[in-house]
């Protein structure tokens, strides 16, 4: 492969879609989700000009492999109201974008019990040495970069591309923990401790033979992708999906929009549509 590949991390862009019509009040009737997840797909497209484009989708979030770890793995985000409240949207428009993207040029990965981050790990390895583009505001996929060279992060909440860190940002977040993921850290460490610890072996080990080992393993356990226990395996499934043809049908494509009544979506369809038709691997 050559050319650009644009990694998508497919929920992460489908809560922003979503989040975006139901938040538009005085264009919510004429809007549909799906159309404004494929304005961000194009946007992203014709800033990064890719020659193809990839989605990854997570398992849900109660069969994922973590929660076998640490069973309160993102529990406040099973809790929070307003992600109850669009999840019916989520899922519907998730099965319909799949659809879409079968014959739209566009690669869809996901395995059971996998976090797309997982299987983006996976793909940044099999693709190697290619230029790759991550779309994500997920922070742990900055580690991505920081093993692979060839990879960098694009943040489309804040329109930029995080600095690699100095230090190893999954041994960094292993130490500090992650509120959002329901991940406990240390007391007493945040980002600037953690960098001095990190930077020192000798301090490193020391701090951890007096607060413990064990929080601190367990946290590289589900945090650092490159010990995802299903590594082997989710890479040997990208080669396969790598080795299947992408196809684009405008027939096809037609078909859904009738059948999902995405009627805003023809109006747009040069712009929306047209630019999948383009990518060539």
């Amino acid at each position: 492969m050559s050319g650009v590949a644009l990694f998508i991390d497919g929920k992460n862009a489908l809560y922003r879609a979503v989040y975006a019509v139901r938040n538009d009040f005085k264009k919510q009737i004429k809007n549909h989700s799906f159309v404004a997840l494929l304005r961000q797909y194009t946007h992203w497209m014709n800033k990064y000009r890719p020659t193809s484009v990839h989605v990854f989708w997570d398992a849900p979030r109660k069969e994922v492999w973590r929660r076998d770890i640490l069973k309160t793995y993102k529990e406040g985000r099973d809790n929070n109201a307003y992600i109850e409240d669009v999840s019916e949207d989520l899922f519907k428009i998730q099965e319909m974008s799949k659809q879409f993207f079968k014959c739209m040029n566009v690669r869809q990965y996901g395995r059971k019990k996998m976090e797309a981050d997982d299987m983006i790990y996976a793909a940044a390895a099999v693709m190697h040495p290619q230029k790759i583009v991550i779309v994500s505001t997920d922070s742990d996929l900055i580690q991505i970069p920081f093993v692979f060279n060839n990879c960098k992060v694009y943040n489309p909440s804040k329109d930029i591309e995080p600095d690699i860190p100095d230090v190893n940002p999954a041994v960094q977040k292993a130490l500090m923990g992650d509120k959002s993921d329901t991940v406990d850290g240390y007391r007493g460490i945040g980002p600037k401790k953690s960098k001095i610890l990190l930077e020192s072996h000798s301090d490193l080990r020391e701090f951890l033979d007096i607060q413990g080992r064990e929080k601190f393993v367990q946290n590289l356990m589900l945090i650092d992708l490159s010990l995802c226990p299903s590594l082997l395996i989710n890479r040997l499934y990208i080669r396969k999906k790598l080795a299947e043809n992408t196809s684009y049908s405008k027939n096809k494509i037609m078909e859904l929009i009738q059948k999902y009544k995405v009627n805003g979506l023809m109006s747009d369809f040069a712009d929306l549509v047209l630019p999948f038709s383009n990518l060539k691997e």
